[in-house]
């Protein structure tokens, strides 16, 4: 049986930012956004590259036994580049 299917026209609407003091590690910010109204998105980080710019950051999680793992994330580079485009922009206006 077949469980995938495909979304066509993926949207990214109601993005909340979260501008906080830059951090040691370059955090500068948080940002939620929801995704093709399937998915609400919250707590990436807005973390500065070393080479200049920014990069988003998808939420992990520390489990008990300390491991950190990942909570969210695009699955490639084709899916997460546009989404990261967008909502750096957003964080830049």
């Amino acid at each position: 049986m077949r469980m995938t299917k495909s979304v066509r026209r993926a949207k990214i609407s109601e993005v909340s930012i979260y501008p906080i003091t830059p951090t040691s590690k370059g955090v500068v910010g948080f940002i939620s956004f929801t995704y093709s109204n399937l998915f609400r998105i919250n707590d990436c980080a807005i973390v500065t590259k070393r080479e200049g710019g920014y990069r988003i950051v998808y939420p992990l999680k520390t489990l008990p036994n300390g491991k950190t793992v990942n909570v969210i994330y695009p699955l490639s580079a084709k899916v997460g580049q546009p989404i990261e485009g967008f909502l750096l922009s957003e964080y830049e206006k």
